[in-house]
């Protein structure tokens, strides 16, 4: 059973004014003129980047490779999937050998990783280059997320720096789309890859000239317990994907089978690793937190159902549009989305990110009860102008929760807590989020005929993705207030 941790945190006084003297300049950082911030939002949008591209290459791949549309879809999954090898990894290298090598190790295993998709002879060298590039994203935005966690010690700052971090995934959303769709009809999918090293040399660039400080002496890392649980969690997600398309082709069911003994033995071993390392790297610190678990419970359910992700599909599904149409319709809700975070993240400068979790949740419950006004016949505008309105309080609740749950890292463990943080989210859109996807993905594609009937369907199943959202909401709100509380009694406790 996990105890209580009574050490200060990070958002207490003291330890604010610890971190403001660290990020002080240091003498032989004055060559140093980059920001850090600027090096870890850039290192953060990699991911973003190649999620948002992928979807317009594998139709182009899918014709190059001749791949059936299932194994499209794995091919689509394999480089999240895989990502989640190194998602305690990295924060555990951050945290041990120091921010700026791990940046840039990764920023180079991000290269080789795309080179090797672009001149990809065949389907499975192409898997090898998108589980680098997949591993190379995830220690990107791990590393990243802490770094905009150290560099930040004011709680008006964190609440405008974790604003920012919301804004990235809607501000891809909109400039990756048409910057792919105008690339490849006029070269080719391998094409996008160049442009993939070319942001992962910006990146090192950057991380190179940033006044992040160099560790002077590296610590002893053991990597067995961190590498064993991203093995877990990996397989662990790996097998879900292959489930949801092994519902539908047998084929995949065995490799889902395999997955699942993998993910069983590591956790058997994990705890077997833990005990008979002298000084195990994996650390769990932000768990032992009072408080720690519900936050991070919110941030799994909030991820596990995405109403924007439903509106896709409803608009390629129902309205019959091509990818390009269904993200220029979904430009205004990303420009919401981006506004919602940046006036979440002011409001949590002056209330706390907690309070504001707690609105935007429930707002966002409320905006996304809209979806039920949506009928077999409403037109496509309804929805987008439905997806605006319940993107703003959606996309406040990113940063104010991952404030919240940033909050209560340790100071010389901020990276192995953006590793749990990431690790919570990613589970939740790879385990529930795609449980509740193949329910109600069933009744979306059915586009076969353009009746009446089957609109009536598609529209059915809308309602039950919004139905969905707005449990998960509510839950997650619900989780939230927990939290509070348990860090109220806490405090009240140590007074």
């Amino acid at each position: 059973m996990l105890g209580v941790d009574r050490r200060p945190t990070r958002g207490s006084a003291d330890v604010r004014l610890i971190r403001s003297r660290m990020t002080a300049r240091r003498p032989g950082n004055s060559k140093r003129v980059g920001s850090p911030a600027m090096s870890a939002f850039v290192a953060i949008s990699t991911g973003l980047v190649v999620f948002s591209s992928l979807e317009f290459m594998l139709v182009q791949i899918q014709k190059d490779f001749a791949l059936s549309d299932d194994a499209t879809i794995v091919v689509g999954q394999v480089s999240s999937g895989a990502g989640l090898l190194a998602v305690f990894l990295a924060g555990t290298l951050a945290d041990r050998i120091g921010a700026r090598r791990v940046l840039v190790a990764a920023g180079w295993l991000f290269v080789g990783g795309a080179f090797v998709v672009g001149v990809a002879p065949e389907a499975s060298i192409l898997l090898v280059g998108l589980s680098m590039t997949g591993v190379a994203t995830m220690a990107l935005g791990i590393v990243g997320l802490s770094v905009v966690n150290e560099t930040h010690p004011g709680r008006e700052q964190r609440a405008r720096a974790f604003a920012r971090f919301a804004v990235v995934a809607p501000a891809v959303a909109i400039v990756v789309p048409l910057f792919v769709s105008v690339v490849i009809p006029l070269s080719s999918w391998r094409v996008v890859c160049l442009a993939w090293m070319g942001l992962a040399l910006v990146v090192i660039a950057l991380v190179r000239r940033s006044s992040l400080p160099r560790v002077g002496e590296v610590r002893r890392v053991e990597i067995g317990s961190p590498a064993l649980a991203g093995v877990g969690l990996s397989a662990t997600a790996l097998t879900f994907s292959y489930l949801s398309v092994g519902a539908k082709a047998d084929g995949y069911q065995s490799h889902a089978a395999v997955l699942a003994v993998v993910a069983v033995l590591a956790v058997v071993a994990l705890p077997v690793v833990l005990r008979t390392a002298s000084r195990p790297s994996l650390d769990l610190r932000s768990l032992r937190v009072a408080g720690s678990m519900p936050i991070l419970g919110a941030m799994f359910v909030a991820n596990a159902v995405n109403l924007f992700f439903f509106t896709y599909l409803f608009l390629q599904y129902r309205y019959h549009q091509s990818l390009l149409t269904t993200a220029v319709l979904l430009i205004v809700p990303q420009l919401t989305a981006a506004a919602g975070a940046i006036v979440g993240g002011r409001l949590a400068g002056h209330f706390g990110g907690p309070p504001v979790a707690i609105g935007s949740l429930l707002l966002a419950a409320v905006t996304s009860s809209a979806v039920f006004l949506v009928g077999p016949s409403s037109s496509a505008l309804v929805v987008v102008v439905i997806a605006g309105v319940a993107a703003a309080p959606i996309a406040a609740t990113v940063g104010s929760m991952t404030n919240s749950f940033m909050d209560l890292a340790p100071p010389d463990g901020g990276g192995a807590a953006a590793s749990v943080r990431t690790a919570a989210v990613n589970l939740g859109m790879a385990v529930a989020g795609l449980l509740v996807a193949t329910v109600v993905f069933d009744d979306l594609d059915r586009d076969a005929e353009r009746t009446i009937e089957a609109y009536r369907q598609q529209t059915e199943a809308f309602h039950l993705a919004g139905a969905f959202c707005i449990a998960a909401y509510l839950l997650a709100a619900g989780l939230v207030i927990v939290h509070v509380r348990r860090r109220t009694g806490r405090l009240r406790c140590e007074v």
